[in-house]
C-alpha cells in the first residue's frame, strides 16, 4: 500500500461536503496553543507552517488569519484542496493538491518553522511512517516544531473505506527507534475527542528539531 491508499482519498473526494460540514467548526484552540508554544522564535524569518493533510482548511485558516503566519497547505484530496480555495479566497494561503509520498520531491529542506499534521499521518501504514516522518522532518528549520495527532489504539484497521492507522505509547516508541534521530526532543499526551458525540481518544505528538 502507498502513504496513503487510494480507497482512503477517494472517500474524501466523494464526502468533501459532509467532511468539511463535520470538522470545520471543532475547537481546536487548545491544541494550537500547545503547538505555536513550541515554535522557533530566535529565528530569522517568519513562521511559516506546513498543514500536512489540511482537510477542511480550519487549521491553515486559523494560523493565517489569527496568527498571521505564513500557511502552506497541502492534501492528496483534490476536492477538498478545490473547495478550500473557493471557501478561503481571501486568505494568503498556498493551497496545494499533493499526495504525502510526494513531499519529498518538493525541494522544501530547511523552509517550515513548524509542521501541522492534525489527524492526516493516521493514515499512513504503520511501518512507512518512519520515513514519513523523517521527510516533514527534513523540510523543518533546525529549533522548528511537528505536530500530528492519532486516533489512540494499537493496530491498523479499516473503517469503511478508510485505512487507519492508530498509535500509542510503545507504538510511538517504535516509530522514533526507526527514525534514529538525536537531534530530538518530543512529548506526548491523551485527548478527549473535540467533536462530541464520540468515545474517542487522541494521541498528540509534538516533535522538535534541535
Amino acid at each position: 500500500m502507498c502513504m496513503t491508499d487510494n480507497s482512503t482519498l477517494d472517500f474524501y473526494n466523494r464526502h468533501a461536503a459532509a467532511y468539511i460540514k463535520q470538522t470545520r467548526q471543532v475547537d481546536m484552540h487548545a491544541l494550537y496553543d500547545a503547538f505555536v508554544r513550541q515554535l522557533p522564535t530566535d529565528i530569522k524569518m517568519p513562521q511559516h507552517i506546513l498543514d500536512v493533510g489540511c482537510g477542511s482548511g480550519r487549521d491553515s485558516f486559523w494560523f493565517s488569519n489569527k496568527l498571521a503566519m505564513n500557511v502552506t497547505a497541502i492534501d492528496g484530496s483534490l476536492e477538498l484542496i478545490k473547495r478550500n480555495q473557493a471557501y478561503y479566497s481571501i486568505s494568503n494561503i498556498d493551497w496545494r493538491y499533493l499526495k504525502f509520498e510526494d513531499i519529498k520531491h518538493q525541494g522544501w529542506q530547511n523552509q517550515f518553522t513548524g509542521i501541522w499534521a492534525c489527524a492526516s499521518l493516521l493514515h499512513v501504514p504503520f511501518n512507512e511512517l518512519p520515513n514519513m516522518i523523517l521527510s516533514l522532518l527534513d523540510t523543518l528549520v533546525p529549533g522548528g516544531t511537528m505536530y500530528a495527532s492519532f486516533k489512540y489504539g494499537d493496530s491498523e484497521r479499516w473503517d469503511g473505506n478508510r485505512f487507519f492507522c492508530d498509535m500509542n505509547e510503545n507504538r510511538f516508541i517504535e516509530v522514533l527507534q526507526q527514525i534514529n534521530l538525536n537531534n530530538l526532543v518530543y512529548e506526548t499526551w491523551i485527548t478527549a475527542d473535540q467533536q462530541g458525540g464520540r468515545d474517542i481518544d487522541w494521541f498528540n505528538i509534538l516533535l522538535r528539531k534541535r
